[in-house]
């Protein structure tokens, strides 16, 4: 049995409608805060998750075996399909005919695979392993209730 699978994906295609700034409809009573002078425009999460629209997508997992590198079940992975892969990232692949994460290790010319934090679970990559790295994983978003 598998320890994690990847159950959705989503396009990171968005709506780019601006939002309403909920502070344009207070109305001011009173002396005014100094700390109006330091308000920053609204956070906007598409803005922060997602540099690159057309190339972003989102996975949502399932299982444990990736709870060493901090992604849980449940969790939505954000993936970027236009970053050049490097050492270290959490890539998704396609290894084997299936999808699943992994981080990327380049040693040199050789590349390797690790399932988790465990580098035993290193797998080396050939010119012979059915592979290929479909994108690279931005962000985990994980609910905590």
């Amino acid at each position: 049995m598998k320890d994690f699978r990847i159950t959705d994906i989503y396009s990171g295609n968005i709506d780019r409608e601006p939002k309403q700034d909920a502070n344009r409809f207070r109305k001011e009573t009173g002396f005014p805060s100094p700390a109006r002078d330091h308000f920053e425009k609204p956070l906007s999460l598409d803005d922060y998750i997602i540099k690159r629209p057309a190339a972003t997508f989102f996975m949502r997992v399932k299982g444990d075996g990736l709870n060493k590198i901090g992604i849980f079940s449940d969790d939505i992975l954000v993936i970027d399909r236009s970053i050049t892969p490097r050492t270290n990232h959490l890539i998704v692949a396609i290894l084997e005919g299936e999808m699943t994460v992994r981080k990327l290790i380049k040693e040199g010319s050789t590349a390797y695979i690790i399932k988790s934090d465990n580098s035993a679970d290193k797998q080396k990559i050939t010119n012979e392993t059915d592979f290929e790295i479909w994108g690279v994983v931005t962000h985990a978003i994980h609910k905590y209730i």
